[in-house]
């Protein structure tokens, strides 16, 4: 049986197409998007781990309680964890963040900070939100950033 060339053409095409849409197909299982590596690893006891400084986020440290999970910042290596503590019906609220030398935040920061450390690679910050009325928050604070694990970052990258 002779196909009209109409025809003939329309299953040429549907060939060629079964075609692309395999080898398509084939390449793309063989060479898979690239992929984002995890910053940010759990622990045991509710703690997390910052895979590119080492630095461990502490599930608790003195009275205060990690929010929530750290974030990577905008896909980045920069990582942020919030820790809050309740003391007479006032809420107080403490961010660590953690990111490299040529970050973008090492740039723009004009805030106060209660600590700021500076490693070959990697900046630690820690500010708290406190109420001009708590008179009690300087100790405590005082604890919380001496009670972090200054000894779980990298000092060389």
């Amino acid at each position: 049986m002779k196909l009209s060339t109409a025809a003939s053409e329309r299953a040429r095409r549907a060939t060629r197409f079964a075609l692309h849409a395999a080898v398509l197909s084939f390449g793309a299982f063989f060479n898979p998007a690239p992929t984002v590596a995890d910053t940010i690893h759990t622990m045991a006891g509710g703690s997390y781990y910052h895979h590119q400084s080492g630095w461990v986020f502490p599930a608790k440290i003195g009275e205060f309680a990690l929010v929530g999970a750290p974030q990577d910042v905008n896909g980045t290596d920069d990582v942020v964890a919030y820790y809050a503590r309740v003391s007479k019906g006032v809420r107080t609220v403490a961010s660590v963040n953690v990111y490299g030398l040529g970050s973008a935040e090492a740039q723009t920061t004009t805030r106060a900070n209660v600590y700021f450390v500076a490693t070959a690679a990697w900046l630690v910050k820690i500010r708290a939100s406190v109420p001009a009325t708590d008179q009690e928050m300087g100790p405590v604070l005082e604890a919380f950033a001496r009670g972090q694990r200054w000894d779980s970052l990298q000092l060389a990258n």
